[in-house]
């Protein structure tokens, strides 16, 4: 491994850490107060959070949107550009929120935002670890994706430490926006290449003689990819996966209608809470753990994710009379949770892949973009109509229906990398 190979990987904690986190980690401390500063209120006075929340359904929708193009242009261009373009556009969205006087201004971010973080995050990431590890780019990936966890619990401390001591939202959203550009320009500008090829490397854990040449990407084309019923398979299996993981943020919503129906003792917004905290925390964990055993066993990761998002969401369901077995159902969730950032790109690898990965991967990130914008409304959708019993009825259907379709895409592995060309 060279200092190149240990640069990219750095580059992806740095994006992940800083641009990913702010976004995705971070908005739900801005809601109340950017919707109060801006007089946001229903007939009957309450405060109304809802038109603010809607700029990350525009988020996601513009992921799914712009997915494809991204695969495209990641597949053909200089990925420095694209990762460079699209760090700077998560820097300026978040400075212009410190400006903004309407609720409708943040949707305006939240389609910048959605263009940049769907090369950073979702695409150009798990596409430069392909290229530059043939080993353990799986593991590598989950040191990368844990930083959302680890970047998301620093910066919510930040923002809880400024607002605290008055700072306005305006002030902080700027600040939001020179870390996101100081912790990923410099090192999108400097320290990555598209390929080790354009540096004289060979990808970590490739076999390369001194009169051969480095292997060149084998797999599936993405025309033959989409053709074939593996492919649609993923795209449920990964989709789905995404919508899963919604269900976690559901579980302080959860607790509150435990607390309204007087069925439990113990102090529901405290366990709420802390439960939200154990998911992040095991997810953040389990990312790493993840990429490790997938490198080495896929099919395996895979049940294993399965298992425990089963386990965790019946612990949580049926284990409410102890917030021991609640905590334990939390931390569980999480190494499912981790499954929708880490083990999807490493199935869509193996099975189809590298020859035109980034292509594969962001036809599979349109429906995952796509559950991720309506996922929180349709599980809270469910769980204050029907009740929380139905949610989790509803998430171990799709589980086995998510087991199901990752056991037939393993079935067909071998037939698939069969077909793999240069």
């Amino acid at each position: 491994m060279s200092s190149r190979h240990v640069l990219l990987i750095v580059t992806g904690i740095m994006l992940t850490f800083g641009c990913s986190a702010l976004t995705f980690s971070t908005w739900t401390n801005f809601q109340p107060v950017v919707s109060e500063a801006l007089g946001q209120y229903t007939a009957d006075g309450s405060l109304n959070t809802a038109p603010f929340a809607l700029y990350i359904t525009v988020l996601y929708l513009t992921m799914t949107i712009a997915s494809p193009i991204a695969g495209k242009l990641i597949q053909k261009m200089d990925i420095r550009i694209i990762l460079s373009v699209s760090a700077a556009l998560v820097g300026v969205a978040f400075i212009l929120m410190s400006l903004y006087t309407e609720i409708w201004q943040f949707y305006i971010s939240g389609v910048m935002l959605g263009l940049g973080e769907i090369s950073i995050l979702w695409l150009a990431l798990p596409t430069l670890l392909n290229r530059w590890f043939k080993k353990n780019a799986g593991f590598f990936l989950g040191i990368c994706m844990a930083m959302t966890g680890v970047g998301g619990a620093i910066w919510n401390g930040l923002f809880t430490s400024l607002n605290a001591g008055g700072m306005a939202y305006t002030q902080i959203y700027l600040i939001w926006g020179v870390i996101a550009l100081v912790t990923s320009l410099p090192f999108t500008l400097f320290c990555i290449r598209s390929t080790p090829e354009e540096v004289g490397l060979a990808p970590y854990g490739a076999e390369v003689s001194d009169s051969a040449a480095p292997e060149k990407p084998r797999g599936l084309s993405a025309s033959k990819a989409m053709k074939s019923p593996v492919f649609y398979a993923i795209f449920i299996y990964a989709g789905l996966i995404n919508f899963l993981t919604i269900i976690a943020p559901q579980f302080p919503s959860y607790m509150r209608s435990l607390g309204a129906a007087g069925s439990v003792a113990y102090d529901v917004a405290v366990v709420g809470g802390i439960m939200s905290v154990a998911v992040m925390v095991a997810q953040a964990i389990s990312k790493v753990a993840m990429g490790g055993f997938a490198d080495k066993n896929a099919r395996t990761t895979m049940i294993a994710a399965f298992v425990a998002g089963v386990a965790g969401i019946l612990l949580v369901w049926l284990g409410v009379q102890s917030e021991i077995m609640l905590y334990a159902g939390a931390c569980i969730y999480g190494f499912f949770f981790a499954s929708a950032v880490v083990l999807c790109p490493i199935v869509v690898r193996q099975i189809f892949g590298t020859r035109e990965y980034s292509e594969i991967y962001s036809r599979v990130s349109v429906f995952v973009n796509l559950m991720g914008a309506f996922g929180a409304t349709i599980w809270a959708f469910l769980g204050s109509n029907f009740g929380y019993p139905v949610v989790f009825i509803v998430g171990l259907v799709m589980q086995v229906v998510v087991l199901l379709c990752g056991l037939y895409s393993f079935g067909k592995q071998k037939a698939i990398k069969a077909q793999w060309t240069e």
